[in-house]
């Protein structure tokens, strides 16, 4: 019998994600191969303009990169939470502290505690409204915030729309994942003939969605699953039933996570008119806008919007 698949929880497909490893939030595909984004200097002036001793909140820290970015920048106390189910600091654990499951409409804060709080393409895929209300209610009077939101037109989202069309366009049908089970569960079998046929379909759906990919880096990482299915299929001999079963149960939920994610991306990126109903939504719950600009990578690329909002200081 195949293994269990995880239970989708909250923020499942991130949690997939994170507990892989990954030190990056992504990465850009260019002629030359991917790029990881990089974006320390982004951050690392804006902590740098807070006093020693600050508390400072990183919204949807995921690997904890711009929570480390603060560390770094100065002697401060640094939070960071996250939807997904990331590892919580230990105790006594030098360094930011993590917490997990947290959506970003609840903070588990009391009112008015940190002097500043940065997030990274995260907030934005948040209900804005109760989001933006968490943001200003643990906010300290005079305390500021930075975010980097997705771009409708971003380099990032163009290419989430276009691996998501590749991967559609070669394995939205789930029809080699099918024919994958079926050909397994028949190599439990005695019946030779059936086992044949059940492999050959199998190989032959492989073969067809090699058919389909095509050039260029959108497809490299849809390449990069057929050619696991194509391994199963090569060497189904090789595999024991249930281990086949398994690989492909995980296979399913690693792609089902990552398509997920992708969506998520693109639905959640600002175009101009998301961005006016957003820093609206920002100045209804008590926030000043004090900057915002698009904000390019080192090579040109354009990443997201940059916004800059601000607590007035009371009395």
């Amino acid at each position: 019998m195949a293994a269990s698949q995880p239970v989708k929880r909250p923020g499942w497909h991130w949690t997939a994600y994170w507990s892989r490893g990954r030190a990056e939030v992504m990465s850009i595909d260019t002629p030359t191969g991917p790029r990881a984004l990089d974006t320390s200097a982004l951050w690392s002036g804006f902590f740098e303009t807070f006093p020693a001793g600050a508390r400072l909140l990183d919204l949807a820290t995921g690997s904890g990169e711009v929570g480390r970015y603060a560390q770094a920048a100065g002697r401060f106390d640094v939070t960071g939470v996250d939807y997904a189910d990331i590892p919580a600091t230990a105790a006594g654990e030098a360094g930011p502290t993590f917490i997990g499951g947290v959506a970003v409409e609840a903070l588990p804060f009391e009112a008015v505690t940190f002097d500043g709080i940065s997030s990274q393409f995260g907030i934005e895929y948040a209900d804005h409204r109760p989001a933006l209300a968490e943001l200003s209610r643990v906010l300290t009077p005079g305390g500021r915030a930075r975010l980097l939101v997705h771009h409708a037109d971003s380099v990032i989202t163009q290419q989430a729309r276009a691996q998501t069309k590749a991967y559609d366009a070669v394995l939205g049908t789930g029809a080699a994942v099918r024919l994958g089970r079926r050909a397994f569960a028949a190599q439990g079998k005695a019946d030779a003939t059936a086992r044949a046929a059940s492999h050959a379909a199998f190989a032959q759906a492989v073969t067809k969605c090699r058919s389909l990919i095509g050039s260029g880096p959108a497809f490299d990482t849809v390449t990069y699953m057929v050619s696991y299915l194509g391994d199963l299929a090569d060497r189904i001999a090789a595999y024991e039933p249930s281990s086949g079963l398994a690989r492909l149960d995980d296979f399913e939920f690693g792609n089902a996570a990552w398509r997920h994610r992708q969506l998520c991306q693109t639905r959640a990126a600002l175009d101009v008119e998301g961005l006016e109903r957003f820093l609206a939504r920002a100045e209804g719950a008590g926030l000043s806008v004090t900057a915002r600009a698009l904000e390019h990578d080192a090579y040109g690329a354009l990443l997201g919007w940059r916004i800059d909002l601000s607590k007035p200081a009371t009395g």
